[in-house]
């Protein structure tokens, strides 16, 4: 069975703190046509649900498909889907990168609370560096440059509201990750095979408790 077609955004980033980022220099995110649509369903979400209350401006959901890393030798040496060399596309632009970069896992910085920010126009990613209050921001990626992407992975969007979209509610979302996404040294990535303790168990039925109530306790026979 084929693997779907796979490229990887690289962005620039920003810290809350101006003298320290955790050397997190760039955000490398794996783009594949389900993850786009995934995305570009949310965005259409939040231009309705902002249309119905104005308050609602932003979607943030839980995601621990990328990663930040520091400015290193490997990224002189790739190129983007332009033919350009990364290291000299203009700084604040995105990098859709031609190949898997084959970066290791010790490239990558020690992060957590990672989070995909949604509006209607523009996605970014977020995390903040392990064991701080440090907050790592990549830069906003616009909706017609997901679109160009999607494209290029030989994907469609037909139009907002696309039913082979559908988002995907937050709360299954949250019991994904708890399901897979799994880390190993400072990468976390998703794992099918993650063991399930107690805890994640525990966590999971919380979350469904929001929706469906606990059934209640089973009385013994004859009482």
């Amino acid at each position: 069975m084929s693997k779907p077609p796979i490229t990887h955004l690289v962005l620039d980033t920003s810290s809350t703190n101006e003298d320290y980022n955790g050397d997190c220099d760039y955000c490398l995110i794996p783009m594949t046509v389900d993850y786009i649509l995934y995305l570009l369903g949310y965005m259409d979400e939040v231009r309705r649900l902002h249309r119905a209350d104005d308050a609602v401006y932003s979607l943030e959901c839980w995601d621990g498909s990328f990663s930040f890393f520091q400015f290193n030798d490997k990224l002189e040496e790739l190129r983007d889907v332009d033919g350009n060399l990364a290291v000299d596309v203009p700084r604040g632009e995105p990098i859709l990168l031609m190949a898997d970069p084959q970066f290791k896992e010790d490239d990558f910085q020690r992060v957590e609370c990672q989070t995909v920010q949604i509006i209607s126009e523009d996605v970014w990613w977020t995390a903040y560096v392990k064991h701080t209050n440090t907050r790592i921001e990549s830069a906003h990626v616009e909706k017609r440059t997901l679109l160009r992407i999607l494209r290029s992975l030989g994907g469609d969007w037909k139009h907002r509201g696309n039913p082979g979209a559908k988002p995907i509610p937050p709360a299954i979302r949250r019991i994904h990750d708890l399901l897979y996404l799994d880390m190993r040294g400072a990468r976390t990535f998703y794992n099918p095979d993650k063991v399930r303790d107690a805890d994640t168990l525990a966590q999971i039925a919380e979350i469904v408790a929001r929706y469906i109530p606990r059934p209640p306790p089973v009385k013994p026979d004859g009482i």
